[in-house]
Formats: structure tokens, C-alpha cells, sequence
């Protein structure tokens, strides 16, 4: 076969042109004119490929778009996947209508859409099914349907995708890494018997999101993450892991259960980190509403900078952990139970600081600061220096 010189160039002759050869009938029997539509025909459908990679053009109908798709899949299954060749099949901007779903069920090959951003679009009645451990996904969009991957596939990654209810591991353990993807309710490990123990990042997940539910282990480090209600190891779940600049609703961050991880700049509603249950964590300029930090349990962690509503810090229960420039409002800081941690530069408005209860803590430079709120006299052990009560009167008790 000739080979066209690379410097060779072509001329365009307009459909009006008769091309007709003017030789024998003979020839003309062994030529035709193409066009440019008839090189992309030839090349398109899914058939543009190299050494690691397959192209779906997706310029058909939703239909042909995840035929074509599908092919690609197939494919790539036949160019020798591995960690050392891994093959990628691109996706052009489009709509992808599959009855069924689509299986990613190889290791080694990974699915990203041309762009980069979510326009690889599942339309139809099908999802997208991972169950292959070390793959890579990035761009697709399933609209309403769940994102479904498997349990436990550590070496999975996920970027700029998005789904709907019980997406990227609703009923179980969401083990992988996901960034930038957004899910509706029960997202990211977050039903029964799920649990989050991956890597999040800038993602979005609805209510009972990022493992929610008796004894689910939200482990995991997440960054810049929002849940709904009852999310990171609500509702009774383990908040075990590393949380920063992480946003959820009410009862969340180990409500009615354990929020023993590392939360930092931390925002949530009421019923939050460790209510009724246990704050043994270590808490850095988190906030948080009315009955949050232990409360109706034991706030036994270590809490730098935090802002609780009223019943804050183990009111209810025990405030017996650290407390250092925190500040909440009314009956906080073990106001109806104990307070025997170290509170230092804390501020309450009244009734607090175990005021109905037992102080036996050691309190510094504390304050009062809702008029004629007093501080309660101190158990045996307890201690006040320099605090200053609602009548702006210094209080200073125990040896």
C-alpha cells in the first residue's frame, strides 16, 4: 500500500463538481470519490484506538451511543489490561441510553469522559455496575439512578461523577477514592450494612450519607465533604476518622453513637458530635447547635475552639475531657451533670459548667455571661481561678 508523504496536501472539491472519471468504463468501474464524512464514518463508531486506548466518538443516537460504548468495553478487554498497560476508554460528550446495566468488570481499564467534566450521560433504564478493584471512572453522570460500585475496592477511583440515591456504596463499604462526586441519599457507604472507609473529597452525599446507622464506621478521611441529617456516623454510627471542613445536618458526626476521629472546622446542626452517645475525639474550631459535644453522654475528648447552642458538652452526662476557648449557650458543659474535665477561657451564658450537677473539673478564666448567672460550688478536687461569674464578680474556690 502507498504511503502518503506527511507533507502532502490536499484539495477540497466542492459536491457540484462533476468527479466522473473521463477514462474507460473499465476504470470508472474501479473508482469513487469520498468524503470527508466518509472518513469519519470509516474511522468512527467506536473504532478509533492506539496502544492504550479506545476512542467512542458517541455521534449517534443515545442507542448507538452505548452500543458503541459497549464495544469500546469490549475491546479494550483484548488489548492485554494491566498495571503496567492500562487502557483507557475515552468517552466523547453525549447521552448513553443502556436497558441494562453497564459492567465495569476488569481490572485496568478505566472509563473517563473527553472533557473531563460530567457529560458522559447514562439516560436509560441502566447504571453503571463497577466490581473491578483497580479501576478509574471520571465524567459519568447517571442522573437519578444509584452509581453502584461494590464493596471494598481500596484501589478504586472515582472523579466528577455523579448519581442518585444509595450511590458509590449505599449498602456497603465505600473503600475507594472519591473526589468531586456528588450522590442523593444513602450515598458513599451510607445504608445498612455500609460503611465509609475510603478517601472523600469534595463530595456531596444527601441524608443518612458517608455510613449512618447502628455501628456503621464512617473511618475514613474526608475533606470538604457535605452530608445531610443523619450523616458521617449518624444515627448511632462510628465517626472513627479524619474530618475537615466536612458540613452535615442534624444528628450527625457520631450521634447516638462515637465520634472518636479527628474533626477540624467542622459544622453541624443540633443532635451532633456525640450526642447521647460519647465525644472522645479531638475537635478543632468545630461548630455545632443546640445538644452537641457529648451531650445526654460523656464529652471525654479534647475540644479547641468549639461552638455549641444550649445543652452543649456533655450537659445531660459528663464533661470530663479537655475544653480550651470553647463557647456555648445556656445548661452547657455537664450544666445537669458532671463537669469534671479542665475547662480553660470557656464561656457559657448561665447554668452551666455543672451547675444542677457536680463540678469536680478544674475551671481557668472561665465566664458567665447572661446576668446574675452563678458558677455552682465545687466538689471536692474541683477547682476555679480567675473566673468570672454574671454579676462580673471574680470566682475563685477549692485549694
Amino acid at each position: 500500500m502507498a504511503i502518503i508523504p506527511i507533507s502532502t496536501r490536499f484539495i477540497g472539491i466542492s459536491d457540484t463538481v462533476n468527479l466522473q472519471e473521463r477514462k474507460s468504463s473499465t476504470v470508472n468501474k474501479e473508482t469513487e470519490p469520498y468524503s470527508l464524512q466518509d472518513f469519519i464514518d470509516s474511522v468512527g463508531g467506536g473504532g478509533l484506538e492506539g496502544t492504550s486506548y479506545v476512542y467512542v466518538a458517541a455521534d449517534g443516537t443515545d442507542l448507538e451511543n452505548a452500543v458503541q460504548l459497549q464495544d469500546a468495553y469490549d475491546t479494550a478487554q483484548t488489548m492485554s489490561p494491566s498495571a503496567a498497560n492500562r487502557v483507557k476508554v475515552i468517552c466523547g460528550p453525549g447521552n448513553y441510553n443502556f436497558s441494562t446495566d453497564f459492567v465495569m468488570d476488569v481490572q485496568y481499564i478505566d472509563l473517563v469522559s473527553l472533557d473531563g467534566n460530567r457529560s458522559v450521560i447514562f439516560n436509560g433504564l441502566g447504571t453503571i455496575s463497577i466490581t473491578a478493584n483497580d479501576v478509574f471512572v471520571k465524567g459519568v453522570d447517571v442522573l437519578l439512578k444509584a452509581f453502584t460500585v461494590a464493596t471494598l475496592l481500596d484501589l478504586l477511583k472515582v472523579e466528577n461523577c455523579a448519581g442518585g440515591d444509595f450511590s458509590f456504596g449505599g449498602a456497603v463499604i465505600a473503600a475507594g477514592t472519591f473526589t468531586n462526586c456528588i450522590g442523593g441519599t444513602a450515598s458513599f457507604g451510607g445504608s445498612f450494612p455500609g460503611g465509609a472507609t475510603g478517601v472523600f473529597t469534595d463530595c456531596v452525599g444527601g441524608d443518612a450519607s458517608f455510613a449512618s446507622g447502628s455501628n456503621r464506621l464512617a473511618s475514613g478521611t474526608f475533606t470538604n465533604c457535605v452530608g445531610g441529617f443523619q450523616s458521617f456516623g449518624g444515627a448511632g454510627g462510628i465517626a472513627s476518622g479524619t474530618f475537615t471542613n466536612c458540613t452535615a445536618g442534624s444528628q450527625s458526626f457520631g450521634e447516638s453513637g462515637t465520634a472518636s476521629g479527628t474533626f477540624t472546622n467542622c459544622k453541624s446542626s443540633t443532635f451532633s458530635f456525640g450526642y447521647n452517645g460519647t465525644a472522645s475525639g479531638t475537635f478543632t474550631d468545630c461548630v455545632g447547635l443546640d445538644n452537641c459535644f457529648g451531650t445526654n453522654g460523656t464529652a471525654s475528648g479534647t475540644f479547641t475552639n468549639c461552638q455549641g447552642g444550649e445543652y452543649a458538652f456533655g450537659t445531660y452526662g459528663t464533661a470530663s475531657g479537655t475544653f480550651t476557648n470553647c463557647t456555648a449557650g445556656f445548661y452547657c458543659f455537664g450544666g445537669f451533670g458532671t463537669a469534671s474535665g479542665t475547662f480553660t477561657n470557656c464561656q457559657a451564658e448561665g447554668d452551666s459548667f455543672g451547675l444542677f450537677g457536680v463540678l469536680s473539673g478544674r475551671l481557668y478564666y472561665c465566664r458567665l455571661t447572661s446576668d446574675f448567672a452563678t458558677f455552682q460550688l465545687v466538689d471536692p478536687g474541683g477547682i476555679t481561678r480567675l473566673c468570672i461569674d454574671g454579676n462580673n464578680a471574680e470566682d475563685n474556690q477549692g485549694i
